[in-house]
């Protein structure tokens, strides 16, 4: 009776974590402007937050369906996309080898320098057209990987980080006014 008991209680405290977990994830699409704060604190205008705690990485749709895969370089602060890409589901796989944080954001267009910027230097979501936002790879730490699937038609996008970061001294630092963003080619 005594390992029954044990049994019994690990598997209660196994569904509480297991409940605090999925609570923890909430319904964040992604398409908002993070907010990284000097002391890790990140914060999303949009419907999800997380204050204290290191981003981490958040894969986004099913890669067993992926047609091609597209491998994608983040540094502090560039964007470096590592081949072509290919129409249909493609899966992004993206290497952090900067120091900081950083999200690879998926636009409609062919042109960074015309995408409208907020006051703080980033990308204006809502100003662009969120139907011309196709999903995000959220942000995800230094020194690792992230992956997401997006089914892109041939033509052209931009890829960018839309990560704000407040300094120490207080200074509003945004990834895309940095340089975080490039044109890629779909083709056929």
């Amino acid at each position: 009776m005594g390992y029954d008991k044990r049994a019994r209680r690990w598997a209660w405290s196994a569904m509480a974590v297991l409940s605090v977990a999925a609570a923890a994830c909430g319904t964040d699409d992604g398409a908002a402007v993070r907010e990284i704060g000097g002391d890790g604190a990140a914060s999303g205008s949009g419907s999800g937050s997380a204050s204290g705690v290191e981003p981490t990485c958040q894969p986004v749709g099913d890669f067993s369906v992926a047609d091609s895969q597209l491998d994608v370089t983040l540094g502090d602060f560039y964007v470096s996309p590592q081949g072509p890409a290919v129409a249909g589901k493609v899966n992004i796989v993206a290497t952090n080898v900067g120091d900081e944080p950083h999200e690879v954001v998926v636009v409609v267009g062919d042109d960074v320098a015309a995408l409208p910027t907020d006051a703080d230097g980033a990308f204006d979501e809502e100003a662009y057209g969120t139907d011309r936002v196709l999903g995000e790879i959220e942000a995800f730490p230094a020194g690792e990987d992230c992956n997401g699937v997006f089914d892109l038609a041939p033509g052209s996008y931009v890829l960018l980080c839309n990560l704000v970061e407040t300094e120490a001294d207080g200074t509003i630092e945004s990834h895309f006014a940095e340089g975080m963003a490039t044109v890629i080619a779909v083709g056929s």
